[in-house]
């Protein structure tokens, strides 16, 4: 493949593997989880199960550090893949940064952190938000570590 042709795929699979992550954060303001009809409200956006949410000062879902990284990974990586883009280690991290928060976002349901309330009354379902978020940081990820092994 001539040198100039490879770059420009190089180049090509950076931005997909960054437009991926960055769709992937966007997925916070998604529906996130689905529950039974028990409550007033049936279904929560990304951001309100991992930063928390409360109906009427009962506390629905406490702040979850592994779901606010599941959001933030890909968008982190999505970043550092555009501005790192030539050096290979930055690009591996990017891409590690990418799986690691797919991996995160497919998990949403035992990453949960509820009240003991709320156990008792539901039993949530994953939307179609984390599953999104997910695929599309994982595959934003493989992307990255592929580009890897392009010459520039």
């Amino acid at each position: 493949m001539k040198k100039k042709n490879a770059k420009l795929l190089s180049w090509a699979t950076t931005i997909f593997a960054a437009a991926c992550g960055i769709v992937a954060f966007c997925m916070i303001f998604v529906i996130s989880i689905k529950t039974p009809g028990y409550l007033a409200k049936e279904s929560f956006t990304g951001l309100q199960v991992a930063l928390g949410c409360s109906i009427n000062d009962h506390t629905i879902f406490n702040a979850s550090a592994g779901l606010i990284l599941a959001y933030l990974f890909p968008l982190v990586g999505a970043c550092a893949s555009v501005i790192g883009k030539g050096n290979k280690i930055v690009t591996l991290i990017s891409g590690a940064l990418l799986v690691t928060g797919g991996a995160l976002a497919l998990s949403t349901l035992s990453l949960l952190n509820p009240t003991v309330y709320f156990f008792t009354l539901s039993d949530p379902t994953l939307a179609a938000g984390p599953i999104a978020s997910g695929v599309l940081a994982l595959v934003g990820g493989v992307t990255l570590f592929g580009s890897v092994f392009l010459k520039d």
